[in-house]
């Protein structure tokens, strides 16, 4: 283990004031990684300077600069920002640990340290932070790449433009080439100089949205066409205002036509609101046009040249530049005689269109590729699938259309929290991969909701070994993370031709039967052809029938006890029940009932058991016109009706009573909070 020094940057430093605490610390990790350690937030600051760590193991508490305040420094620096930290405390309080969370931190380590505890969460921090780099590296590679080949097609459309018209072939280049002659004059640097030259050289892409007709007339434009030629700044600004590489380089499209006295288009700005790089090349574009044959006159001579630009100082031009321009003129400029900073006709015109489009078209398909899938399951996304589907059946294929909703999946992010969620979608996205072919269009919708679409599969049983394949594989993958309890999966099927011919009904159809599994038992499939799934999808006669079934059904069973109901639909009830508290001049209690260990500690392990008797508990302790509901994996909440602090306080003492009658584990505590429920505000 070595202390703060000047040396190379270490893998993990330590920083805590106790030095017991470094030495521990530092006997833990030795073995595997690079050790350093600081004992004060003044030392950490200084090593800082000159080292940076792969992960930092900040004590919370120290006298001085304290870990929050070496965090906020931390990230206050854009060389320190991005180096994880994970804060060491003797404080279990969770408090404590949504503070640390809060901060920024990427995780924390409690006082006494465990080798096990402490080594994995370092582990699993720095495989992280390599990733997140990684990703991050390929990203901004990603990126210069996109920029590149936009910006190289951009400029060959560029050259496209000045070719429209044979007379300003090249003046794109022209307009480049003395716009950087400008800038040197200026003594700007030459990184500078380059970035105008870029700018210049796409100041008139806007002239794409301008029709050759107008480009090419040999009179006098109409106002309506003049109209029609102002627009090609906003054209070119809307084209490059997305382009990074390149500094300012919508500006230059934008403002060119801007006068100094507030005359000029499309805003009217003058002065110095015009931007610099505007100011020159709107010059430097005079200056071509000037010394160009035009299809109304030849190219002027330099002397005519020269009192054009005397004549604009100060009205077309910005003062000080044509006082600079008109020098250079006078010293004999001529922008033939200039260099380009890089060769147009070697670098993009010579490249052979085939070529370039090719690059085009493999890089853009990559793109839109990854921009068509959902990030989590790799299956194409909805808006994507949609139009794969309406071309597949626009080119005169059939099909048959699922869709697939996985049962109860809330609650496996309730129970199991929701990384295993994240897991449980990513198995069902293989599930569905296994059972379509390369042909077929699979996609998530969104949430727990996916379509598949496959193609020209019409026959029935096909479909349905493929349905009821899915529902198999998908219970055997379930199993081996035991979570084939918590969910399952309900599919509705419908067929071209006979249940649609294009994708808004197929998928209303599809719909349609989806609603009817799920009404009937969930974790089966069923096609929307079938009498039955059209009745209930249809028949709205039926429906009031079914629903008054359905609400009576849910009678017979509060008979048994309490009214048990999801969490959003207790969180209605508590509304509707809060807005009548006051007007009907009742006592409204809430119950919260928690699960722990006998050391009063969170119950994290395995509490479904325990959570099942304690649900029967409340069941069979309280009256059915009380309403309760699952919380979460270790709490159940329920309100009392027309009940006291008292009476509350007494039915919360039977549940825990019968609980603890019922559950025949030990080492589970089951505690109540209560609280009286308060009346709505008017208006809310």
């Amino acid at each position: 283990m070595e202390t703060v020094g000047k040396e190379c940057a270490c893998d993990v430093l330590i920083v805590d004031d106790d030095e017991f605490n470094l030495r521990v610390a530092g006997d833990i990790l030795k073995e595997f990684y690079s050790v350093r350690t600081a004992q004060s937030g003044e030392k950490t600051l200084e090593f800082l300077e000159e080292n940076l760590p792969r992960l930092i193991l900040l004590d919370l508490h120290m006298p001085g600069l304290d870990g929050r305040e070496i965090m906020k420094r931390i990230q206050a620096n854009g060389r320190w920002k991005k180096i994880p930290i994970i804060f060491l405390t003797s404080d279990t309080k969770p408090e404590t640990e949504k503070e640390c969370l809060m901060l920024g931190a990427s995780d924390f380590i409690t006082k006494p340290f465990v080798p096990m505890v402490m080594l994995s969460r370092i582990g699993r921090i720095l495989e992280l932070s390599e990733l997140q780099n990684d990703l991050e590296a390929k990203l901004e590679e990603k990126t210069k790449l996109v920029e590149k080949v936009s910006l190289n097609s951009i400029m060959v459309i560029a050259n496209t433009i000045d070719a429209k018209d044979a007379y300003t072939s090249g003046h794109s280049l022209r307009v480049a080439k003395c716009s950087a002659a400008i800038a040197r004059r200026l003594n700007w640097p030459e990184k500078d100089v380059q970035n105008l030259h870029y700018v210049a050289l796409l100041h008139d892409i806007g002239k794409i949205g301008v029709p050759d007709a107008i480009l090419n007339k040999p009179s006098k434009l109409s106002n309506e066409e003049f109209e029609i030629i102002k627009k090609h700044p906003v054209i070119g600004n809307d084209i490059l205002k997305d382009i990074h590489v390149i500094k300012s380089v919508a500006e230059g499209a934008l403002y060119h036509h801007e006068r100094y006295d507030g005359r000029g288009y499309p805003f009217g700005l003058s002065g110095e609101d015009i931007p610099y790089c505007a100011r020159i090349i709107g010059i430097a574009d005079a200056y071509d046009a000037m010394t160009s044959n035009r299809i109304y006159r030849h190219k002027l001579t330099q002397e005519r040249v020269i009192r054009e630009f005397e004549r604009g100082r100060g009205t077309q031009f910005d003062p000080q530049l044509t006082d600079l321009f008109l020098g250079m003129l006078r010293e004999g400029f001529d922008v033939t005689k200039e260099e380009a900073l890089i060769s147009w006709e070697d670098d993009l015109a010579s490249q052979s269109s085939a070529l370039l489009n090719r690059v085009l078209t493999e890089f853009t398909a990559d793109i839109q590729q990854k921009a068509a899938t959902d990030s989590l399951t790799g299956l194409y996304n909805r808006n994507y699938a949609e139009i794969q589907i309406a071309k597949l059946i626009g080119d005169a294929h059939s099909g048959a259309m699922m869709i697939i909703d996985m049962d109860n999946f809330k609650h496996i992010n309730d129970t199991y929290g929701h990384i295993v969620g994240d897991r449980t979608l990513k198995i069902f996205a293989d599930t569905l991969k296994a059972n379509t072919g390369a042909d077929d269009v699979v996609c998530r919708l969104g949430g727990d909701e996916f379509i598949v679409f496959l193609t020209d599969v019409t026959d029935r049983r096909e479909i349905s070994e493929k349905a009821q394949s899915i529902l198999d594989m998908l219970a055997e993958s379930l199993e081996k993370i035991n979570c084939s309890r918590a969910t399952s999966v309900s599919i509705g099927i419908a067929v071209i031709p006979g249940d649609g011919r294009n994708f808004d009904k197929l998928y209303t159809n599809a719909d349609k039967a989806l609603y009817y599994v799920k009404r009937n038992g969930k974790n089966a499939y069923a096609f929307y052809s079938d009498e039955k799934t059209k009745n209930k999808s249809h028949n709205t006669g039926t429906d009031l029938d079914h629903i008054r079934s359905m609400l009576e059904r849910g009678l017979d069973q509060g008979e048994k006890g309490i009214f048990e109901v999801d969490y959003e639909d207790f969180q209605r009830i508590y509304n509707y029940i809060s807005r009548g508290v006051k007007r009907n001049q009742q006592q409204v209690q809430t119950l919260l009932f928690t699960l722990s260990t006998d050391d009063n500690e969170k119950l994290s392990m395995n509490p479904e058991e325990p959570m099942r008797t304690l649900e029967l508990a409340v069941a069979s302790s309280l009256r059915m016109v009380d309403v309760g509901t699952k919380y979460s994996s270790i709490q159940y909440i329920v309100v009392l009706m027309d009940a006291d602090i008292e009476n509350g306080r007494k039915v919360a003492d039977r549940v825990v009573k019968q609980f603890y009658q019922m559950y025949g584990g030990k080492g589970v505590v089951v505690s109540y909070d209560i609280q009286t429920m308060m009346s709505r505000k008017t208006g809310e």
